[in-house]
């Protein structure tokens, strides 16, 4: 009885289906605008290194300054074992500035698309622990209130793509990943699974914090069970279907 009196203190056995198609809309919305957003963040430091860059439904495709990149596979063509074991050889100097420029390029294009998600949801977590007062004593959540939930939730990407990832790992026996933050894990000689993991975490505390302190309990069992269908159908609609149609 114990148990029970916790469990619906927690979570009501309400549920109200106006409110689930809309909030699985939003869901199905948040997905497609989560990941565009996620590589406009790739986008954008692309832009601020110079180079020439375009967003795709689910990557952005970035191209490298030619006459550099022509210069660094030519001596590295010619030059391999010089250049392994660290030996002169002609331009090395032009060689090396243009690998450390490209190193250090390379972490910020990585790290554009994960920081774009994470700083959003911070922002939006910020600006509801600012807003508390009107979560705490609101019974039905406003469209407005609703909205900054879903900004906050932002960091269910790093949660999903850890439950994506990890089965698809399992299954083809490979635990070296490849994804950004395994790149940038990679960057900094940490175990590969390390950021991604401790983010995933981050994901799963912030979504238990605003379904269990900021949702109303009449209105979670609904919030819950949209999450699932529209964030599922949110997937296949925009990363299997029809993305690559809209944004090839």
């Amino acid at each position: 009885m114990k148990g029970f009196n916790t469990f619906t203190k927690l979570l009501a056995l309400s549920f109200d289906f106006r409110l689930f198609v809309l909030l699985a809309i939003g869901f199905i919305a948040f997905t497609v605008i989560g990941t565009v957003s996620h590589e406009s963040g790739h986008y954008l430091m692309a832009k601020c290194f110079g180079y020439e860059a375009k967003i795709h439904y689910a990557s952005t495709g970035i191209r490298d300054n030619q006459k550099d990149w022509l210069f660094f596979k030519s001596v590295w063509q010619k030059y391999p074992s010089q250049i392994r074991s660290n030996q002169p050889f002609p331009e090395k100097e032009r060689f090396e500035k243009i690998r450390a420029e490209h190193k250090r390029a390379g972490f910020w294009l990585t790290a554009g698309g994960p920081l774009q998600t994470m700083l959003t949801g911070t922002i939006g977590l910020i600006i509801l622990i600012l807003l508390r007062k009107r979560y705490f004593s609101a019974e039905r959540l406003s469209f407005g209130l609703w909205l900054l939930i879903f900004i906050t939730l932002f960091w269910l990407r790093q949660t999903a793509n850890f439950f994506i990832v990890l089965p698809m790992s399992i299954i083809h026996g490979s635990i070296n990943g490849h994804g950004d933050e395994f790149g940038l894990a990679r960057y900094f000689h940490l175990p590969v699974w390390s950021i991604l993991t401790f983010s995933a975490l981050i994901g799963i505390v912030i979504l238990a914090v605003v379904i269990f302190k900021f949702i109303p309990i009449k209105q979670r069992l609904t919030f819950m069970a949209a999450g699932l269908v529209g964030g599922v159908t949110g997937f296949v609609f925009w990363l299997i279907l029809f993305g690559k149609i809209i944004m090839p």
